[in-house]
């Protein structure tokens, strides 16, 4: 949209379209986007996920009312509303379009020009592109099976840019290198403990209290990061407006974890597994709470899980005690506020403040509701939130334009260009 405005009582948002080109060659119309988001609009839509299909509850239809003009009318006021048009839910295809899984077409500045399934994505620069066009030709995204491959594919110089350092120990040896540059930005990233709250112990939060109080996160942060890392006492980074310094709530201490432990009626020795996918962050950090829990009583069980048996057993069926995970996505304090979601977290004055939020007439109030729901979670400690992951990556020295910070599941490579 090249404009947009919005009723004051919030129900009805009119979009005005730009003279935007597919890249097939067609024109971006209103028929194309009132098609693409009635299939996120209908109940029964396979296109999203059921999570993001939840952010579009509020909204009643989709019309179009000019030749450039579409409007969305709400049920009720939504302040997220815009942000998840920016979101997967959001994505404009061409009316009619079925064959997704094969048939990328686009508006943006790069067009899909080859895919090595499991190894590699080029991608083009689109000269119909309605806004600044790519500072590059071609960009070429490739997959490693894991962070040794990577690194070594940067210091042979196979690779210009590696977007995510993986091993943080390893950034000694890119920072002796004349032809590379370290960049350090921001993430989203929240690398957390989730606990299931609808599971013995963890269904006391006395218990989710003490694994939080055992665990000494600077010393953390050291062994699973290298000490890059900031702490966070809450699901919410540094860069919302709403974040408000709770460190201070549940911290280390293994003498009022042993307390809490003990007049939760738990017994020295209870044993509670630990599900780790294959990430970096989780590996390296699964030994160090199991330690720490145990310190205080708790027997652990280090669980090493697929992707694949993480999202079905954890994420879908929520059949677990313990499990680590970074959770990346923007705006995404709502995903508590649902007692399905894994973590099974279920609590009346959280769901309280989300929906006011949601609804909330000035984003003051808006910030002052998710501020208040981020002190509830804190507070009942429906997970542990061990550290912020900053945006390392490392470039070579010639690549100018690689993003510094990221705050969402994107990688903005228009401005990547070799000076």
């Amino acid at each position: 949209a090249s404009d947009y405005s919005v009723a004051d009582d919030g129900l009805t948002y009119d979009f005005t379209l730009r003279d935007a080109i597919f890249h097939d060659g067609e024109p971006l119309t209103v028929d194309d986007v009132v098609w693409s988001l009635e299939r996120v609009l209908d109940d029964t839509s396979t296109a999203v996920l059921p999570t993001q299909l939840a952010q579009f509850a509020r909204v009643a239809g989709v019309t179009s009312v000019a030749d450039k003009q579409v409007r969305l009318t709400l049920t009720e006021r939504d302040n997220d509303l815009l942000y998840s048009l920016t979101q997967r839910g959001g994505v404009i295809f061409k009316k009619g379009t079925t064959d997704f899984a094969n048939a990328a077409n686009g508006t943006g500045p790069f067009e899909l020009a080859k895919w090595d399934k499991g190894s590699s994505i080029t991608l083009e620069r689109f000269a119909d592109y309605w806004g600044r066009r790519a500072d590059t030709a071609t960009v070429v995204f490739r997959y490693f099976a894991d962070a040794a491959a990577l690194s070594n594919a940067l210091l042979a110089g196979d690779i210009d840019v590696m977007t995510t350092v993986q091993s943080p120990e390893s950034l000694s040896a890119y920072d002796s290198r004349d032809d590379l540059r370290v960049q350090s930005g921001t993430t989203n990233c929240e690398v957390t403990l989730g606990m299931n709250n609808s599971r013995a112990p963890f269904n006391d939060v006395r218990v989710r209290t003490a694994v939080r109080q055992a665990l000494d996160k600077d010393a953390l942060i050291d062994a699973a990061w290298a000490g890059y890392g900031t702490r966070i006492g809450s699901f919410v980074p540094p860069t919302d407006e709403w974040y408000e310094d709770l460190t201070d709530i549940a911290p280390y201490d293994p003498a009022a974890a042993r307390k809490l432990l003990a007049e939760a009626g738990v017994e020295s020795g209870t044993e509670v597994s630990l599900d780790v996918p294959p990430i970096a962050y989780a590996t390296n950090s699964s030994e160090f709470i199991a330690a720490a829990l145990g310190d205080v009583g708790l027997t652990v069980t280090i669980t090493p899980v697929t992707w694949e048996e993480w999202l079905d057993r954890v994420f879908t069926k929520a059949d677990y005690d313990l499990t680590i995970v970074c959770h990346i996505e923007r705006n995404d304090m709502a995903i508590y506020a649902n007692p399905e979601y894994y973590f099974r977290f279920d609590n009346a004055d959280y769901q309280g403040f989300i929906t006011a939020a949601a609804s909330a007439a000035t984003p003051a109030e808006r910030s002052d509701n998710l501020r208040q729901a981020a002190r509830v979670l804190s507070e009942q400690s429906a997970s542990d939130w061990l550290w912020l992951i900053p945006n390392l990556q490392v470039a070579k020295r010639d690549v100018a334009g690689v993003p510094r910070n990221s705050v969402g599941d994107s990688y903005f490579a228009a401005r990547l260009e070799r000076v």
